[in-house]
């Protein structure tokens, strides 16, 4: 995917091992290295230091036991580690560059909506400035495809990069989604004015759609894309197709400028209810807003 290097969150733990395999694969095809951080919990402050020679060792051995896991998947890739005392994702963020991928992996997985879950990776992805990897522990070797959430704000153009580049290196189909369910401005008195309304937001996802396979196919023309208007929540609709995906990719916030330290709704919701590895994406420094390309003569799905 063109990253200069990947940048893993272990600890040892079942989706840690499972951010390491995924990481080290990708880094493999990238032809760049990865490097194993491991960050010593202080737990805000509390730990005296009297006793961080011993969380430091702790800290050391586990991670020299990732390594020897890392070095263990047989991929020519070269691999370096890291201990760190602190706040695991604020210490993993500071690692964060455009160029660079974070990666971390998660054990919650599956629906909970209407259940309000805390997310280590839901903080590591409000902190960072670059790309966020989160893996969850499931096997994905059945997946296939990449999905990816279409809006119309730097982190949505950005993230149709990532995806197109994705689905050009794994030699497979890249599906947009774009959801036209959004409420009415104001009250409407009649069925048909409903309708009405409906039909005008359908036309407008299709247009960035159009939007979005324009983008895709200038950036990678080998790949075949699909494009799909739905009329569900769109946090729900991403995660259930993202479940037979080997990647969904989001962008960070549907604001209209780049704004660092924040995730949009969509965002939000996709990863408290993660399906699948997924990658947000955060909007480029300094970028604008532009208007969306009106395109027709595309083909359009609406499920």
């Amino acid at each position: 995917m063109g990253f200069q290097e990947y940048i893993v969150g272990v600890d040892s733990s079942v989706p840690s091992r499972a951010a390491v395999r995924w990481a080290v694969e990708r880094a493999h095809e990238d032809q760049v290295g990865a490097r194993l951080i491991h960050v010593a919990d202080d737990e805000w402050g509390a730990v005296g230091s009297r006793l961080i020679g011993e969380v430091d060792g702790d800290a050391q051995q586990r991670l020299e036991e990732d390594l020897t896991y890392a070095r263990s998947l047989g991929r020519d890739v070269e691999l370096r580690g890291e201990v760190r005392l602190g706040s695991p994702m604020v210490e993993l963020a500071a690692f964060s560059q455009p160029t660079t991928m974070l990666v971390v992996g998660t054990h919650k997985t599956g629906f909970h909506y209407g259940r309000a879950f805390g997310s280590r990776s839901l903080q590591l992805a409000n902190l960072a400035i670059g790309p966020v990897a989160i893996i969850p522990e499931v096997a994905s070797r059945m997946r296939r495809g990449v999905v990816v959430g279409v809006d119309d704000t730097p982190a949505g153009y950005a993230a149709i990069d990532v995806a197109a580049d994705a689905a050009c290196q794994h030699d497979c189909e890249l599906l947009a989604v774009r959801s036209s369910s959004v409420p009415e401005p104001f009250d409407l008195e009649h069925d048909d004015q409903a309708a009405d309304w409906q039909l005008r937001r359908d036309d407008q996802a299709r247009g960035l759609l159009a939007m979005a396979a324009n983008r895709a196919r200038l950036r990678q023309p080998g790949i075949v894309i699909r494009s799909r208007v739905v009329r569900r929540p769109p946090g729900a609709v991403l995660n259930e197709l993202g479940r037979s995906a080997e990647l969904l990719v989001i962008g960070d916030s549907r604001r209209a400028h780049a704004q660092l330290g924040s995730l949009g709704a969509v965002a939000y919701d996709v990863l408290l209810n993660l399906s699948s590895p997924t990658i947000v994406v955060h909007a480029p420094v300094g970028a604008a807003r532009r208007e969306p390309l009106q395109m027709k003569g595309e083909h359009h799905a609406i499920g």
